[in-house]
């Protein structure tokens, strides 16, 4: 009998705590505290600006000299600078190397309009550029990045010496995720919180896009959690049209050299359709794929040095 009375206690003990995580979570009161993020996940190169009314967390290193050509680094959703720190590390000290949080994400705040697609986030790199007043640059962008940084080409050829598209998009998506009883149980409870997310969630994301998932840590799990925490309550408007809707006309506009970079085990966006047809649908001449095996949809994070090797033989192709 004791043993039943100390399971029941510890039944509703648990049952008391996951009901006041759940208060707490939803009326905003788990928000990560502002300036613990910024000593967290800010880097010694990191400011903090505001580029046409959005403020913007950005990561500027490597020489700034006229001679050393410019290269900027766009990540996909729910990530950070962070995602690049391993193609940062090999770049910078040949290159200038830019890299911003997206709005919303990281450590930049909300955008302002509440507006999160293809135009919004285009408009915001053309302002980005002007603002710290950038000659022709490479520009890179990886998963759902690329719908404005295509969009971004499309519109400024003057403004870009390369272009380099890794795991984007190349028309409107039709995501099919297969979950686990597990994660359809961690997502349950999660969506009981209130747009606050629990790192459980984020590690079980991580690992579906992963080609190796015991790649994925406890503590990347920990960061993609209180840095998306951040956004708990911020408004998003997505616009009428599908995402990547436009990415087709914008990829055939493109006339930059480009380098399509693939994973060869990417669930999302699959080599053998959104790659091909990436090449395909590209309007530059100067145009090639490098693929990268073993490698999943996060690929500047599971694999930054074997995925940055053809990016730096691309680099130095077109700055000679």
């Amino acid at each position: 009998m004791k043993l039943w009375r100390w399971a029941g206690a510890a039944l509703i003990a648990a049952a008391l705590g996951a009901g006041a995580y759940v208060g707490a979570a939803r009326a905003g009161w788990l928000r990560p505290d502002e300036g613990d993020m910024r000593a967290r996940y800010a880097t010694p190169a990191s400011r903090f600006i505001t580029v046409d009314g959005q403020a913007l967390h950005v990561v500027d290193e490597g020489p700034h000299r006229a001679d050393v050509p410019v290269v900027m680094l766009v990540h996909g959703s729910f990530a950070s600078v962070h995602m690049w720190d391993g193609w940062a590390a090999g770049l910078k000290d040949r290159y200038r190397v830019i890299r911003f949080d997206r709005p919303g994400m990281g450590l930049s705040g909300p955008q302002p309009q509440g507006l999160y697609n293809g135009d919004a986030e285009a408009a915001l790199i053309a302002a980005l550029a002007r603002q710290m007043d950038l000659p022709p640059f490479v520009l890179v962008g990886t998963s759902s990045a690329g719908e404005g940084v295509a969009h971004y080409a499309a519109q400024h050829p003057e403004a870009l010496r390369g272009l380099v598209l890794a795991n984007i998009a190349a028309g409107p998506l039709k995501p099919a995720p297969h979950f686990t009883p597990w994660f359809k149980a961690v997502l349950a409870f999660d969506g009981l919180l209130g747009g606050h997310h629990i790192p459980a969630m984020w590690g079980g994301i991580l690992r579906m896009n992963y080609a190796d998932p015991a790649r994925v840590s406890p503590e990347l799990a920990r960061e993609w959690a209180e840095l998306n925490n951040r956004a708990q309550g911020w408004p998003r408007h997505f616009g009428k049209a599908p995402p990547f809707s436009g990415t087709p006309a914008d990829l055939a506009a493109i006339t930059t050299p480009t380098l399509v970079l693939w994973s060869d085990r990417d669930p999302e966006v699959p080599l053998a359709k959104d790659g091909r047809q990436t090449l395909e649908r590209l309007g530059a001449k100067d145009k090639a794929m490098a693929v990268v095996k073993d490698c999943g949809h996060m690929m500047p994070l599971e694999c930054p040095q074997a995925s940055l090797a053809s990016v730096q033989a691309f680099l130095g192709r077109i700055s000679r």
